[in-house]
Protein backbone atom coordinates (compact mmCIF):
# COMPACT_ATOMS: atom_id res chain seq x y z
CA UNK A 1 0.00 0.00 0.00
CA UNK A 2 1.27 3.51 -0.62
CA UNK A 3 2.01 5.82 1.48
CA UNK A 4 -0.38 8.49 2.60
CA UNK A 5 1.23 12.44 2.60
CA UNK A 6 -0.59 15.07 3.46
CA UNK A 7 0.94 18.49 3.29
CA UNK A 8 0.34 21.71 4.19
CA UNK A 9 1.34 24.41 2.11
CA UNK A 10 2.16 22.23 -0.64
CA UNK A 11 0.69 24.14 -3.94
CA UNK A 12 4.62 25.99 -3.94
CA UNK A 13 7.80 25.81 -2.87
CA UNK A 14 8.79 23.52 -0.28
CA UNK A 15 5.55 22.59 0.19
CA UNK A 16 5.24 21.56 -3.71
CA UNK A 17 8.65 19.91 -3.48
CA UNK A 18 7.69 17.57 -0.86
CA UNK A 19 4.78 16.43 -2.43
CA UNK A 20 6.85 15.88 -6.33
CA UNK A 21 9.23 13.80 -4.53
CA UNK A 22 6.77 11.63 -2.79
CA UNK A 23 4.49 11.34 -5.82
CA UNK A 24 7.94 10.07 -7.64
CA UNK A 25 7.82 7.57 -4.91
CA UNK A 26 4.66 5.99 -5.98
CA UNK A 27 3.14 8.31 -2.70
CA UNK A 28 -0.56 9.63 -2.45
CA UNK A 29 -0.27 12.91 -1.90
CA UNK A 30 -2.90 15.15 -0.64
CA UNK A 31 -2.20 19.41 -0.30
CA UNK A 32 -3.67 22.26 0.71
CA UNK A 33 -2.76 25.81 0.01
CA UNK A 34 -4.86 29.10 0.24
CA UNK A 35 -4.64 29.98 -3.41
CA UNK A 36 -6.87 28.39 -5.40
CA UNK A 37 -4.46 29.17 -8.68
CA UNK A 38 -1.47 27.40 -6.79
CA UNK A 39 -3.99 24.31 -5.91
CA UNK A 40 -5.03 24.52 -9.66
CA UNK A 41 -1.85 24.72 -11.13
CA UNK A 42 -0.09 22.13 -9.37
CA UNK A 43 -2.94 19.62 -9.60
CA UNK A 44 -2.85 20.13 -13.37
CA UNK A 45 0.71 19.83 -13.31
CA UNK A 46 1.56 16.67 -10.89
CA UNK A 47 -0.39 13.25 -9.92
CA UNK A 48 -1.65 14.95 -7.00
CA UNK A 49 -4.36 12.75 -4.96
CA UNK A 50 -6.44 16.02 -2.92
CA UNK A 51 -6.12 19.20 -3.87
CA UNK A 52 -8.01 21.29 -1.10
CA UNK A 53 -8.29 25.24 -1.09
CA UNK A 54 -8.02 26.02 2.53
CA UNK A 55 -6.68 28.79 4.55
CA UNK A 56 -4.79 26.79 7.97
CA UNK A 57 -5.61 29.21 10.07
CA UNK A 58 -8.83 28.83 9.56
CA UNK A 59 -9.84 25.70 12.09
CA UNK A 60 -13.46 25.24 9.95
CA UNK A 61 -11.74 25.36 6.42
CA UNK A 62 -8.80 22.54 7.76
CA UNK A 63 -11.75 20.04 9.00
CA UNK A 64 -12.94 19.96 5.59
CA UNK A 65 -10.00 19.17 4.01
CA UNK A 66 -9.43 16.66 6.63
CA UNK A 67 -12.74 15.59 6.64
CA UNK A 68 -11.90 15.20 2.68
CA UNK A 69 -8.51 12.76 3.58
CA UNK A 70 -10.00 10.59 5.61
CA UNK A 71 -13.04 9.92 2.88
CA UNK A 72 -10.47 9.42 0.28
CA UNK A 73 -7.49 7.59 2.21
CA UNK A 74 -8.70 6.62 5.67
CA UNK A 75 -5.44 7.34 7.78
CA UNK A 76 -2.59 9.58 6.71
CA UNK A 77 0.67 8.31 7.12
CA UNK A 78 3.48 11.55 7.14
CA UNK A 79 1.67 14.51 7.67
CA UNK A 80 4.00 17.65 6.67
CA UNK A 81 3.00 21.17 8.57
CA UNK A 82 4.53 23.28 6.28
CA UNK A 83 2.01 26.02 5.43
CA UNK A 84 3.67 29.27 6.62
CA UNK A 85 3.88 33.44 6.03
CA UNK A 86 6.56 35.96 6.95
CA UNK A 87 4.50 37.93 8.12
CA UNK A 88 5.28 41.64 8.87
CA UNK A 89 8.82 43.03 9.71
CA UNK A 90 9.94 45.95 12.10
CA UNK A 91 10.26 47.41 16.16
CA UNK A 92 8.30 45.46 18.07
CA UNK A 93 6.33 48.96 18.89
CA UNK A 94 5.45 49.82 15.44
CA UNK A 95 3.69 46.55 13.82
CA UNK A 96 0.17 46.00 13.37
CA UNK A 97 -1.37 43.98 15.94
CA UNK A 98 -3.40 42.39 13.06
CA UNK A 99 -0.87 41.54 10.86
CA UNK A 100 1.45 40.00 14.03
CA UNK A 101 -2.00 38.04 14.53
CA UNK A 102 -2.14 36.55 11.28
CA UNK A 103 1.56 35.63 11.34
CA UNK A 104 1.40 33.60 14.48
CA UNK A 105 -2.30 31.96 13.19
CA UNK A 106 -0.92 30.72 9.65
CA UNK A 107 2.69 29.63 11.22
CA UNK A 108 1.62 28.26 14.47
CA UNK A 109 -2.01 27.44 14.74
CA UNK A 110 -2.63 26.31 11.01
CA UNK A 111 0.59 23.57 12.37
CA UNK A 112 -1.31 22.87 15.31
CA UNK A 113 -4.67 22.26 13.77
CA UNK A 114 -3.26 19.60 11.32
CA UNK A 115 -1.09 18.19 13.90
CA UNK A 116 -3.69 17.24 16.33
CA UNK A 117 -6.10 15.66 13.73
CA UNK A 118 -3.41 13.83 12.48
CA UNK A 119 -2.20 12.84 15.85
CA UNK A 120 -5.84 11.61 16.63
CA UNK A 121 -5.50 9.08 13.76
CA UNK A 122 -1.60 7.94 14.17
CA UNK A 123 -2.44 7.26 17.66
CA UNK A 124 -5.02 4.32 16.89
CA UNK A 125 -2.75 3.39 13.62
CA UNK A 126 0.32 2.76 16.39
CA UNK A 127 2.40 4.86 13.95
CA UNK A 128 3.22 7.73 11.49
CA UNK A 129 4.97 10.80 11.17
CA UNK A 130 4.78 14.67 11.41
CA UNK A 131 7.12 17.24 10.38
CA UNK A 132 6.65 20.32 11.47
CA UNK A 133 8.58 23.59 8.98
CA UNK A 134 9.96 25.46 11.47
CA UNK A 135 13.09 27.77 10.79
CA UNK A 136 16.33 28.60 12.21
CA UNK A 137 14.23 31.81 13.79
CA UNK A 138 12.98 28.87 16.17
CA UNK A 139 16.37 28.47 17.68
CA UNK A 140 17.45 32.03 17.77
CA UNK A 141 15.87 36.16 18.16
CA UNK A 142 15.72 37.80 15.00
CA UNK A 143 15.74 41.70 15.60
CA UNK A 144 12.69 43.23 13.74
CA UNK A 145 11.01 39.72 13.17
CA UNK A 146 8.97 39.09 16.24
CA UNK A 147 6.09 37.75 15.07
CA UNK A 148 7.65 35.01 13.05
CA UNK A 149 10.19 34.05 15.32
CA UNK A 150 7.86 33.84 18.08
CA UNK A 151 5.46 31.43 15.80
CA UNK A 152 8.89 29.77 14.69
CA UNK A 153 9.76 29.18 18.80
CA UNK A 154 6.63 27.75 18.88
CA UNK A 155 6.66 25.38 16.57
CA UNK A 156 9.93 23.94 18.52
CA UNK A 157 8.18 23.69 20.97
CA UNK A 158 4.83 21.90 20.02
CA UNK A 159 7.29 19.25 18.22
CA UNK A 160 9.08 18.80 21.60
CA UNK A 161 5.52 18.24 24.03
CA UNK A 162 4.34 16.05 21.30
CA UNK A 163 7.05 14.08 21.02
CA UNK A 164 6.65 13.26 24.69
CA UNK A 165 3.06 12.47 24.16
CA UNK A 166 2.98 10.43 21.14
CA UNK A 167 6.33 8.23 21.34
CA UNK A 168 4.52 5.97 22.94
CA UNK A 169 2.22 5.07 20.12
CA UNK A 170 5.04 4.88 17.52
CA UNK A 171 4.55 8.18 16.17
CA UNK A 172 7.64 10.18 15.24
CA UNK A 173 7.81 13.75 15.65
CA UNK A 174 10.78 16.03 14.15
CA UNK A 175 11.13 19.40 13.22
CA UNK A 176 12.80 20.98 9.85
CA UNK A 177 14.37 24.38 8.81
CA UNK A 178 14.27 25.41 5.53
CA UNK A 179 17.97 24.51 4.87
CA UNK A 180 17.03 20.77 5.57
CA UNK A 181 13.74 21.04 3.54
CA UNK A 182 12.46 21.66 -0.09
CA UNK A 183 14.82 18.71 -2.70
CA UNK A 184 16.06 16.43 -0.32
CA UNK A 185 13.78 15.51 2.47
CA UNK A 186 13.51 12.15 4.02
CA UNK A 187 11.68 11.19 7.29
CA UNK A 188 14.79 10.85 9.32
CA UNK A 189 14.87 15.11 9.17
CA UNK A 190 16.18 16.35 12.18
CA UNK A 191 14.98 14.56 15.26
CA UNK A 192 14.59 17.55 18.48
CA UNK A 193 13.89 14.74 20.75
Amino acid sequence: MSRRIVITGGGSGIGLAIAKRHIAEGARVAICDEDIAVVKRASENYEIAISFCADVSDSNQMKDFHNNIIDEFGGVDVMYANAGVGGPAGPIDEIDHNEWKRCVEVNLFGAFYSASWASGIMKVQKNGCIIFTSSTSGLFGVPNRSPYVAAKWGIVGLTKSMAMELGDYGCLLYTSDAADEGLGVDLGGRRII
